[in-house]
């Protein structure tokens, strides 16, 4: 059933939000759990966790929490010292058990409703009545005090209601002195549980026909997390445990409780921008795709999955704004409207594919996506972003990994579509008009980007406005080369219809020269950044978690170095391509004019833990070939600047180099997915789970390490050409000499061999 209603007051939400919060004792059915209070951490922080616990009771709907945390620095009272309850009046109460501080062998209790205060979510100014957050009020706090909190929360889901679910997951990084985490159900309850490393399994007691799982363990060690993890990698501790049978319950729930089946009959006349029709099926596609996401404010606020039933398309199309659930059943039924087949997909920002190694549960979602059919294919659009261009086939959308389509009937995870690597394409090509006699040189770069690229380059424009762009574009130049001046205007050009966004400006740039003490000529110093900071480089020797790459990603950096001095040269061509990535760098040099194209393609989202060595192996050689340097002789002008010299090309054909024919190797096994550590009950059915600086100088070249290699068909080519030259000239010698040996052995033997004919006498004067 569709909200029609408008939010109510915020202090009418208030009110009835205190009277779902009370001081009452602990439940009977509670095991008490103890802490140690002198327990040190191996990696210390501002904050030391000394108990984290949490005990649930399947039958009663409850969840007992239980923390204790010790506060070490002034920075951890300044954060923590004002506790957070996530709270949800409508369907939760809250039962304050104490709040104790603990100091040395004093202890302060501050167990009163007064020390409580209820905080709505707030996002872009817009207050949420629905979810608040309550707040532990507490005075004269220090640093070394030990904040003991223990209440109760019963809960009344609005899906799956008789169900029990839950996620139990330590503080990342951080060390805990005690772990404890309990369920109690009834026998016959189809609840399994899982785990994230295969020691982390609870212990089973049955009596009076409950069974009590706990999961009890002390001195919790704690790794910080690792530079550059996967957002979907899950390398903290947790347990999950669900009765819900199928992802297909799961969907089930969602589309009951949101009627997604009637919302077609709601969307009549609710945008009137579209209802002219005009243009073709696409064409109308993309103004309704466009009108939802750029028109409408989006409010990003917790729990918008919590199984409240979205706004109605009416109600949100007047007043202008919604979350994900109201901006994406609006998009859904204009979509359909259009004669679209479209429908909404549950995913999870966070965990994404690795959603699929967990059970199904309904509160594993938080955000949507709205699928649809365009020319035979499913593609996926998020209603929320904002900025995004390339029409309806070819929008980018986010990593989502895996979603659950909303249906009453017949769901089950899939995958995200993927997009193509040629649909995120950054190009920045640089060009020096090179003087050495000490007047200014004249530097030009154009920038040409496509999918992701140039949507975060139209979001820069419009936060940045173009003035603020061109100063940040200026101080970016001033960084490289000092002495910079900026020679006209930044221009830009955004066709959003391909998602692609085009940029040029002319600096003329001085005193950015080295000598080369040897020659004593000028040394010029160039790096690919673009490509070579693209890569993450990891530092530690050994890495236990996923190295995450930005993936789709093809970057292309070219350098035209134009002087008169500069000679022509052979081509030279490096090649760096392994599971994970592909690299190439080509230098043409021709007299006056030498390029040097550098690419980088990425080929998955991220490198597995046993993969890491050769990754950085391979990282270190691309930014080693990603920098060299040029040397020219003193005193030569500039050449003359063309009229089409930093301008802005005509299109993205004119401008972008061909697209490299990419071979994906498949990745070593775990490379770029979950990895399969976790533990589950034997007897259950598990769920099924988806998947520098170079010495190089311009008239030298390198010898090739073992991670990139020469392209060497072109120089078998050339080496065969060659063969065929030799062997023709030494076969014409070689018929020269036996010529000359053929005449002189004539001449010495034809006397011998011809000899003169004699006619006989009655032959001669014969008339």
């Amino acid at each position: 059933m569709l909200a029609k209603s408008v939010a109510p007051q915020q202090g009418y939400a208030l009110d009835a939000a205190k009277e779902r919060i009370h001081l009452g004792p602990v439940p009977d059915w509670i095991v008490p759990c103890s802490f140690r209070m002198d327990f040190k951490p191996k990696l210390p922080g501002h904050v030391t966790h000394l108990l984290w616990s949490q005990q649930l009771h399947a039958e009663k709907r409850r969840a007992f929490v239980h923390t204790a945390i010790r506060l070490e620095t002034i920075q951890a009272v300044q954060n923590e010292a004002q506790g957070r309850i996530a709270f949800e009046p409508r369907t939760q109460s809250l039962t304050l058990h104490w709040l104790k501080i603990h100091r040395g062998t004093t202890v302060f209790d501050r167990t009163a409703l007064e020390n409580l205060r209820c905080v709505q979510q707030q996002t872009d100014g817009f207050t949420s009545p629905n979810h608040l957050t309550v707040m532990l009020m507490l005075e004269d706090v220090r640093p070394g005090d030990v904040l003991d909190l223990c209440y109760s929360i019963e809960d009344q889901p609005l899906l799956m209601r008789d169900g029990c679910g839950c996620f139990f997951a330590l503080p990342e990084g951080a060390s805990v002195g005690k772990l404890y985490f309990a369920v109690r159900f009834r026998e016959g309850r189809p609840l399994r549980w899982r785990s994230s490393a295969p020691d982390l399994e609870p212990e089973d007691r049955r009596q009076g026909g409950e069974i009590h799982w706990i999961w009890s363990r002390d001195d919790v060690p704690g790794s910080r997390t690792e530079e550059n993890t996967p957002a979907w990698h899950m390398g903290y501790p947790w347990i999950q445990v669900s009765d819900c049978p199928d992802w297909e319950s799961v969907a089930a729930a969602f589309a009951l409780a949101w009627d997604v089946d009637q919302t077609e009959a709601h969307g009549a006349a609710i945008t009137p921008e579209l209802a002219a029709g005009e243009g073709s099926i696409l064409q109308q596609t993309e103004r309704a795709i466009r009108v939802v996401q750029d028109q409408y404010r989006y409010l990003e606020l917790e729990g918008q999955l919590d199984g409240h039933p979205p706004t109605a398309p009416e109600v949100v199309a007047r007043r202008r704004y919604g979350d994900a659930k109201d901006l994406s059943l609006l998009l859904m039924v204009l979509l359909q409207q259009l004669g679209l087949e479209a429908r909404l997909i549950l995913v999870n920002t966070k965990f994404r594919k690795s959603l699929a190694g967990l059970l199904p549960m309904p509160s594993l979602f938080n955000h949507l996506a709205v699928e649809y059919q365009a020319r035979g294919e499913s593609r996926w659009v998020d209603a929320t972003a904002k900025g995004q261009g390339g029409g309806p086939l070819n929008r980018a959308i986010g990593d989502f990994g895996v979603g659950l389509p909303v249906a009453r009937t017949g769901s089950d995870l899939i995958r995200a579509p993927e997009a193509a690597l040629e649909s995120n394409v950054y190009q920045i090509q640089e060009s020096v008009l090179l003087d050495t006699s000490g007047a200014p040189s004249i530097f030009g770069i154009v920038i040409a980007a496509r999918g992701r690229h140039a949507e975060e380059l139209r979001r820069e424009f419009e936060r940045l406005g173009p003035e603020g762009m061109a100063r940040r574009r200026w101080q970016m130049c001033v960084d490289r080369f000092t002495d910079v001046k900026r020679m006209g205007d930044l221009e830009h050009h955004d066709n959003r219809t391909d998602n692609e966004f085009f940029l040029a400006e002319v600096f003329e740039i001085k005193n950015f020269l080295k000598e080369d003490a040897p020659s004593s000529w000028s040394k010029l110093e160039v790096a690919a950044e673009v490509v070579a900071n693209l890569l993450p480089l990891p530092v530690a020797a050994v890495r236990h978690s996923p190295l995450a790459l930005p993936h789709p990603s093809h970057m292309v950096h070219i350098l035209e170095v134009h002087c008169l001095a500069l000679p022509p040269a052979i081509v030279q061509e490096r090649t760096i391509e392994n599971a994970w990535l592909h690299f190439s760098r080509l230098r043409k040099t021709l007299a006056g004019n030498w390029t040097v194209t550098t690419t980088l393609s990425t080929l998955t989202d991220a490198v597995a833990p046993e993969g890491i060595d050769e990754y950085r192996e391979a990282v270190r050689e691309i930014r080693s070939q990603s920098t060299w340097s040029l040397l020219v002789p003193a005193g030569q002008d500039r050449p003359h600047q063309r009229s089409d010299f930093g301008k802005l090309p005509v299109s993205w054909e004119a401008f972008a180099v061909a697209f490299p024919r990419l071979t994906k190797t498949a990745p070593p096994a775990g490379a770029g997915a979950p990895e399969s550590t976790l533990r589950s009950q034997p007897q259950r059915e598990p769920t099924t789970q988806a998947g520098g600086s170079s010495s190089e100088t311009a008239t030298a070249g390198q010898p090739g390490e073992i991670r990139y290699r020469r392209r060497r068909r072109h120089r078998r080519s050339r080496e065969s050409k060659k063969l065929i030259v030799w062997q023709a000239i030494f076969g014409f010698f070689l018929v020269i000499v036996l010529l000359l040996v053929a005449i002189a052995f004539f001449k010495k033997t034809a006397p011998k061999i011809i000899k003169p004919l004699e006619v006989p006498e009655q032959l001669q004067d014969k008339p």
